[in-house]
This record gives structure tokens, C-alpha cells and sequence, in this order.
């Protein structure tokens, strides 16, 4: 049961962060919709946590497990309630549908806080499995035909917004909500509320499946863009519940497997938590190593320009910070050239440390403006070039399309020559080389 609860508790807060960030990453005019759904994780996260308290608990709790389980069942209540507020707020027929059921479940609340009998008479703690000693009877009745015609108004509302077809934003994620809810309303009804009447082993399916379906949910928002994460922490909060969810994911895999394997025994809470922190840092390390992956690549694949590389690594360059050299040889590097020579205002700054003679670079600057492009003419027959043994010369333009400087571009590697394709790329290249050098030079004057 340690197992179960690590696994509910972990959930629970995966649960109110997505609901956190749902909440305040919506814009204003979705603000009050989007905070029914934030209760709704609320309500489900206090669900997993007092079922998960109910799970460990021994006789030396007894005298808190009163709440614990008020809580359980009337935090059950809400998450639906609150789950149909979020789905039909913005309808006609949504605030007094949702209020309805807001107040009928309210009322429920009132009569079981005010006499809890009338659900239940007693806990059995047991080494086995905890359990309680269910009252069945009209209130218990009133209890589960509610949560048969909620989860039913859910579905039904969740169905006509589908079948509106209006952005694929909002019916994705509907989709995912349907199949969900579905499957864990269905889970719910038979875990919580009509197999304990024979055990309450499984009563933690219930509330682990909504929240997944949550959680699910809440990708789809992040998938489709229907969310504005702004602002940092959000992002981060972001992704932070992705990767857990994935650890979460792993954990469940390896128990079942190392089950298995050894013929139904379980790991010990040591190596389920040794397990769960590794792969937490795998997971936290995937874009450093997608990075590095990057690097590899574009380092390695001689044959061809790995554009997306190089335009990500100079999209992230300030222009300030700029050093000209640098650039050149890190262009050479990644485009795969034996040398990259960037002239502006009569000097070479190249990837290596060839002497350019200053005849030569005033023969260069001569070049006349490209007709097409950024490639400029030059006569390779003519004795001067060949001695500077260079492949183009590609203009440097600024913004208003001025040439304000040339890259000279070396012998290619790995092949004779570029293709169509990759002469494309290099001059998308080369001209946001020019836009971050044309900055810079902006800066220092």
C-alpha cells in the first residue's frame, strides 16, 4: 500500500499544478471558467490525499480518520461538479445547469458532515487493507444516483461540443475528456462505490484514473496552444508536470515488470524511490542531451547543413555580445567549410588563421552587387582568386538591403558540391549572420 500511496500523492500534485497553471495561464475573458477547472484539481488532489491517508493509516490515526473520510466523499462531489462548470460555463444552458447540481451537492455535503452515519459506521484497520463498514441505505441511495446522473449531464455536454466541430483546439481536447471521463467515470462508479461492498483494495483506481484524465487533459491544452504560458514559471510549472508524469508512467512500468519477473513480489520502497529520483533526472536532463544531440549531428553530417542547429544556436546570440571571429569559425564548423571569412570595414575576421593580403580584400570589396541572391560574380580564371582559393563570395546585406560587407566562403567538406537545397540553406544562413552582424555594428557606432 506504500507503493499505492507514493503513486496517489505524486499524482495528486501533478493534478493541482495542472490545475494551476490552467488557471492562470487563461486569459481574462476565460478566467472564471478556467477556475472551475482549477477546483476541480483542487478537489481531486484533497480525493488522492485522503484515500492515500486512509490506504497507510493505522489504529493510532483514529482520531483524524473521521475527517479523512468526510473529506473522501464529499471531495468527490465537487471534482465533478466542478468538471461540468468547466466544460459548460460559456453555454445557455451551463450556469444553472452546473448551479443546480452545485446546490444539490452542497445539500448532500450538509446532511452527511451534519450526521456521517449516514454512510458509514465504523473503520477496520487492518494489516491487510483498511476498510469501512458501509451504511446502505436511502442517503448512500441518493449518494451514487447523483453521481449517475452527473456523470452522464458530463459526457452528454462534452458529446454536443464535440459534434459542433468548432476549433480542432477545443475539440481535441474535449475528445481526450470524453474518452477519459469515460473510462474513469465508469472505473469510479465500480472501484468506489459498489465494489466496496466487498473490498476496498481498488478504491484508489477510482481517483487515479480521473486525475490521469486530467492530467491528459491538460496536455491537449498544451498541445493545441489553448493556454497563454507567458510567463516563466508557468512554463516551468509546465514542464515540470510533463516529466513527472512520465516518471509516474516509468514507476508503474517497472513495478509491473519487476513483478513479473519475480514471480509477485514487490521492490521495496527504497529502490521504487532510488528508481523514481533517477529517472527524474534523466528526464530533467533530455534537453541538455537533445542539445548535445544537436551538436553531434550538425558536427558530424558533413553531407549536409543541419540548418535548424545553426539557426537555433544564432537566434540565441545577442548581438552585443557578438565576436565576429567566433562566428565565422562556428559557421565554418557547422556549414562545413574548410574556412569562413566575414570582411566588414576593410578586415577579415576567419575561422582560421590564414593572412588575407589587403590586395586581395580590396579585390573583393570591387565585387559588384549580386543581380540575384547573395552570391557574388568573380573570375576564377583570374590568377588573384585562384591564389585566395575561395569557393563564393556572398554579400552582406542590412535591413534596407545595403551590402555593408562579404563572407568568403572556403572549399565544402565531405562532398564536391552543395545541391540546390543546400545552397538555399546557406544563404538563410548567411543572412541572419548579416542581420546579427549588421546589429552589432549598429551597437558600437
Amino acid at each position: 500500500m506504500q507503493l499505492i500511496a507514493i503513486l496517489l500523492i505524486t499524482v495528486s500534485i501533478l493534478t493541482l499544478l495542472s490545475g494551476t497553471a490552467v488557471f492562470f495561464g487563461s486569459t481574462k475573458s476565460d478566467r472564471s471558467r478556467s477556475a472551475w477547472f482549477f477546483i476541480s484539481t483542487l478537489f481531486a488532489f484533497v480525493w488522492m490525499i485522503s484515500i492515500s491517508i486512509f490506504l497507510v493509516a493505522d489504529s493510532s490515526w483514529s482520531g483524524i480518520m473521521t475527517a479523512v473520510v468526510e473529506l473522501t466523499y464529499i471531495s468527490a462531489i465537487f471534482i465533478d461538479i466542478a468538471l461540468l462548470g468547466y466544460i459548460s460555463w460559456k453555454q445557455k444552458y451551463g450556469k444553472p445547469l452546473t448551479l443546480a447540481f452545485l446546490i444539490f451537492g452542497i445539500l448532500l455535503t450538509g446532511f452527511f458532515v451534519h450526521n456521517p452515519t449516514l454512510l458509514y459506521s465504523g473503520i477496520n484497520f487492518s494489516s491487510a487493507g483498511n476498510s469501512l463498514i458501509t451504511n446502505v441505505g436511502p442517503f448512500y441511495f441518493t449518494y451514487v444516483a447523483f453521481f449517475c446522473c452527473l456523470v452522464p449531464t458530463i459526457l452528454i455536454t462534452l458529446l454536443k461540443q464535440i459534434l459542433k466541430r468548432n476549433s480542432i483546439r477545443g475539440h481535441g481536447g474535449n475528445l481526450v475528456l470524453l474518452i477519459g471521463f469515460m473510462i474513469s467515470g465508469t472505473m469510479s462508479l465500480i472501484f468506489n462505490l459498489i465494489l466496496p461492498f466487498w473490498t476496498w483494495d481498488y478504491v484508489w483506481l477510482g481517483p487515479l484514473a480521473i486525475s490521469t484524465t486530467i492530467i491528459a487533459f491538460y496536455y491537449t491544452i498544451l498541445r493545441y496552444r489553448a493556454l497563454n504560458l507567458s510567463s516563466r514559471w508557468l512554463k516551468i510549472l509546465s514542464y515540470i508536470v510533463i516529466v513527472a508524469s512520465f516518471a509516474v508512467i516509468y514507476i508503474v512500468i517497472f513495478y509491473i515488470i519487476f513483478a513479473a519477473m519475480f514471480k509477485g513480489s514487490s521492490p521495496s520502497l527504497e529502490v521504487i524511490i532510488l528508481n523514481f529520483i533517477m529517472i527524474l533526472i534523466v528526464l530533467a536532463l533530455l534537453p541538455a542531451t537533445n542539445e548535445l544531440n544537436m551538436f553531434i549531428r550538425s558536427l558530424i553530417s558533413n553531407k549536409q547543413v543541419d540548418m535548424l542547429y545553426i539557426i537555433k544556436k544564432l537566434s540565441r546570440v545577442p548581438p552585443k555580445g557578438i565576436d565576429i571571429k567566433e562566428l565565422a569559425a562556428f559557421l565554418a564548423e557547422h556549414m562545413h567549410f574548410e574556412y569562413i571569412g566575414i570582411l566588414t570595414d576593410g578586415q577579415v575576421y576567419g575561422s582560421d588563421s590564414r593572412k588575407i593580403p589587403e590586395d586581395s580584400i580590396m579585390l573583393v570589396e570591387k565585387l559588384g552587387n549580386p543581380e540575384h541572391g547573395i552570391w557574388q560574380e568573380f573570375d576564377e580564371k583570374n590568377e588573384d582568386w585562384k591564389d585566395l582559393d575561395f569557393s563564393a563570395v556572398a554579400a552582406l546585406r542590412n535591413a534596407s538591403g545595403k551590402t555593408f560587407g562579404q563572407v568568403l566562403v572556403g572549399k565544402p567538406l565531405g562532398k564536391i558540391s552543395f545541391s540546390r537545397r543546400d545552397l538555399v540553406q546557406v544563404e538563410t544562413i548567411i543572412n541572419l549572420a548579416a542581420v546579427i552582424i549588421d546589429s552589432k555594428m549598429h551597437k558600437k557606432a
